[in-house]
């Protein structure tokens, strides 16, 4: 099982603006995504404005598995699944109007959510060991509070309530204990399907900010995202092939499922930088940077498993149970990635803003790790993007972001198949381990993320 996206969980982050700059939104963030970016970037917002961006996601990505000489020869497989919406939005306003010593005091409550895709691989296809479906569903929601301590600095610090879901499938092998050389196997006969779904509900995590504009065409930002560490209870089921003749004959059933067990996963520290001129007064350009801690995300684990399979009356078993209760732990391999995002808007008319941007990033993923639930590879992308002013208060934003991954081939994974030892000659006792390498072959893989938001500004344009 893997959170899996382009460094591990996200493609891009939040917000129709910033999309349609390729990211480079640290410095020049100029609406509610400001929240995510760098919260300080919201004391640049004057009066108050509502805003609500929604953008779809989907990712293709093909995988061709290393055959195994004399052995399999395996198909390329593709993942296929939908677009995924996401949204973000909420209120900002400055709170001078409450009294006047809040004049340079600005407040934003807004929803947050990164952008990443799901997978459907084929049931039965070569990759099925790392993954065959994943669906994950992660927000932020909560208030941001940005101060100008002087004209040319202002300091800004969110806290988040944030949730997670994670609904993923992918099969592991049964192996004979007596012979664990021989353990690793292709055959669906031996394939038994995990489905795993956990949620939790609510963590607190926070992030804070900092702006500095020493000169009227000059602005430098800074943000920091604290790792966020998730408890998901949930279920695990595992359900054997009606075909299996080792161990299927002795069960009451082909499917069991412990409803109590545990993901654990920590999210990685993430650090913001950037640096926008503006060169004209209708003219913006920044260059940002990003660095994601991935390396401190080195396992996924599934604990509190108690995960019973009860044996038939008439079997070698005489009724006893099959309890599997070793934790499921993966680990990732993660290295840390770095980006850098070029981006700009370009206010064209009075009415129209046009926007840019290219970005690169690092792979989160080492060829020692890759595996199709992580179809990671150094990427490259470009954005486009567009604000339509209709009056004085009324904003419509569009943006289009493509990402293409590099055409990957691997030959030195060592990521292998979940395996369950089933020990014939002890009551079938059960042990977790690894099976055959499964992550060989080549990747490819490329995204599309387009967008479209809705803002309304209480005060003059944006709310300036």
């Amino acid at each position: 099982m893997s959170l899996a996206g382009a460094a591990g969980f996200t493609l891009v982050d939040s917000g129709v603006r910033a999309q349609g700059r390729a990211g480079a939104f640290v410095a020049g963030a100029n609406d509610i995504t400001a929240q995510w970016y760098n919260p300080a970037a919201l004391s640049s917002m004057d009066g108050a404005s509502v805003k609500l961006d929604l953008w779809a996601t989907q990712q293709t990505v093909e995988f061709d598995r290393e055959d195994i000489p004399g052995v399999n020869p395996f198909k390329p497989v593709e993942s296929g699944a939908p677009p995924v919406l996401e949204p973000a939005g909420g209120f900002v306003t400055r709170l001078g109007g409450l009294h006047p010593a809040l004049s340079n005091t600005t407040l934003a409550v807004g929803l947050m959510v990164p952008t990443g895709s799901d997978y459907a691989w084929p049931a039965e296809g070569a990759q099925r060991y790392a993954i065959i479906d994943s669906a994950i569903r992660q927000l932020y929601v909560g208030p941001t509070v940005a101060q100008r301590i002087a004209p040319w600095l202002s300091l800004g610090a969110g806290v988040q309530y944030t949730f997670l879901r994670v609904d993923q499938s992918l099969v592991a092998t049964l192996c004979n204990s007596a012979d664990p050389d021989a353990c690793g196997s292709d055959t669906p006969t031996d394939d038994v399907v995990l489905d795993i779904a956990a949620t939790d509900p609510f963590a607190l995590t926070w992030n804070a900010g900092v702006l500095l504009t020493p000169l009227p065409a000059l602005a430098i930002g800074v943000s920091v995202q604290p790792a966020v560490a998730f408890e998901a209870a949930g279920s695990t089921t595992a359900t054997l092939s009606e075909d299996n003749g080792t161990v299927r004959p002795y069960l009451t059933d082909a499917s069991f499922t412990d409803d109590d067990a545990t993901l654990v996963v920590e999210l990685p520290w993430t650090v913001r930088a950037g640096v926008q001129l503006t060169p004209v007064p209708a003219v913006r350009v920044e260059l940002a940077g990003t660095w994601t801690g991935w390396a401190d995300t080195d396992a996924l684990v599934v604990t509190d498993l108690d995960l019973t399979l009860t044996g038939t009356d008439d079997g070698p078993l005489q009724g006893a149970d099959i309890v599997v209760t070793d934790d499921v732990s993966l680990p990732t391999g993660f290295v840390d990635s770095w980006s850098l995002r070029l981006g700009g808007e370009w206010d064209v008319h009075a009415v129209l803003t046009v926007r840019a941007g290219v970005l690169g990033e690092t792979s989160a993923t080492p060829d020692g790790m890759a595996n199709a639930s992580v179809p990671d590879a150094d990427k490259g992308g470009a954005a486009l993007g567009l604000t339509v002013h209709l009056g004085k208060h009324l904003t419509l934003d569009a943006s289009g972001l493509y990402t293409g991954w590099i055409d990957r081939e691997v030959t030195t994974s060592t990521y292998a198949q979940p395996a369950l030892y089933v020990d014939y000659g002890d009551s079938f006792r059960t042990t977790v381990g690894a099976g055959r390498v499964i992550g060989n072959g080549t990747y490819r893989s490329s995204a599309w993320v387009s967008g479209l938001g809705v803002g309304w500004h209480f005060g003059g344009r944006d709310g300036r």
